[in-house]
């Protein structure tokens, strides 16, 4: 292994141990193969500004040596916690963070749910971790726990003023007491 291939696992080692003393960070096997570092099982946490908290998991995660910044990983989780106890879940096969930026992109379909039944799929997922922002690029759909249904082009959301735009969006509203048809 070249010696920048060293000093570069040791400034990683040494972040996972910072990391790990604020038991925020978790990993499984580290394993270091010619370009690139491959982890088994990690996890990081975190606190957004309005409050919310993350877990962000994976089955594995990869690093080219030669970019650091750019972390892909496999059977990604991401797990959100509002103060009020709500509770969000989001799933994908892939998904890329760049560490720098603080950002995350789902280039396939991630998987969503929620503690009050709702569920649906985004495709193209782009998350902004600092902006507060989230956008599908893709089309967006979503089964409500009261039965309504949501199927969009894409959406664009706000977390700082909790606005969510979608594009070409078609709503299905379940038979309400008292309709007719």
């Amino acid at each position: 292994m070249p010696i920048i291939g060293v000093v570069v696992f040791l400034g990683l080692a040494a972040q996972i141990f910072i990391a790990g003393l604020a038991n925020d960070f978790g990993i499984g096997r580290v394993t270091v193969n010619g370009d690139s570092v491959t982890v088994d099982t990690p996890t990081y946490a975190g606190i957004m500004g309005n409050g919310n908290t993350y877990k962000v998991s994976a089955e594995g995660a990869r690093t080219a040596l030669t970019d650091l910044n750019v972390i892909d990983l496999q059977k990604a989780t991401v797990v959100l916690l509002k103060p009020d106890g709500a509770e969000m879940t989001a799933r994908a096969d892939t998904a890329s963070l760049e560490t720098i930026r603080q950002t995350a992109t789902v280039p396939g379909t991630a998987h969503v749910s929620d503690s009050m039944g709702s569920t649906g799929t985004l495709d193209k997922l782009f998350i902004d971790w600092p902006r507060q922002t989230m956008k599908a690029a893709g089309p967006v759909s979503f089964q409500l726990a009261g039965g309504a249904t949501l199927d969009a082009d894409g959406l664009e959301y706000d977390a700082k003023t909790a606005v969510w735009t979608f594009k070409h969006a078609t709503v299905t509203l379940p038979d309400l007491p008292g309709d007719t048809p």
